[in-house]
């Protein structure tokens, strides 16, 4: 294997770092939360879901964001890794990531307009909440969440990998 050198002094903007942090940070309180939401009777979660809402609303917002900083702001070159199919699949992930968010996101939006949930929380009725067989946007929406999270294993797995092979922390281009 040969021994790769990343230049890991370079990093991320102050805002793209921030912005990845409150995402993961979001990302991994979503998760958890709209599973366990899917257990509950809709008077059980009507503030979990306004919770959820807003949470997602920031996520989808934040990705917005750095989606233009992407390709407005100066990043740091991608890693290296010694094997072009590794190199490739690092791109890929990234990008998928972006694209997942957006999908999730929107399919949230769906979800909420189809199954009642927006007229929900503005009445204040969980009865105008409807049966989640009839939400065709939140099968997408549990679909790619989970897609997000195999995404976000792949990062992490990623990242030790590399970590474990190099004894390169690129993790400081992202703190």
């Amino acid at each position: 294997m040969n021994v790769v050198q990343n230049d890991l002094t370079q990093k991320y903007s102050k805002r793209t770092i921030l912005i990845h942090w409150i995402t993961a940070f979001l990302i991994l309180a979503l998760f958890p939360l709209g599973k366990y939401m899917e257990g509950l009777e809709p008077f059980e979660k009507m503030h979990l879901i306004r919770i959820h809402a807003i949470a997602g609303m920031v996520v989808f917002f934040l990705t917005f964001i750095r989606t233009y900083l992407f390709f407005k702001s100066p990043r740091p070159e991608d890693i290296n890794t010694g094997s072009s199919f590794n190199d490739k699949l690092i791109v890929w992930i990234h990008n998928a990531f972006y694209v997942v968010l957006f999908l999730v996101s929107l399919s949230g939006i769906g979800t909420m307009i189809v199954g009642g949930y927006g007229d929900a929380l503005k009445a204040g009725s969980y009865e105008l909440i409807k049966s989640p067989e009839s939400i065709p946007p939140l099968k997408g929406h549990g679909f790619f969440s989970f897609l997000m999270i195999v995404l976000l294993l792949l990062h992490i797995v990623g990242v030790v990998k590399h970590y474990v092979l190099t004894k390169e922390n690129t993790l400081k281009r992202m703190i």
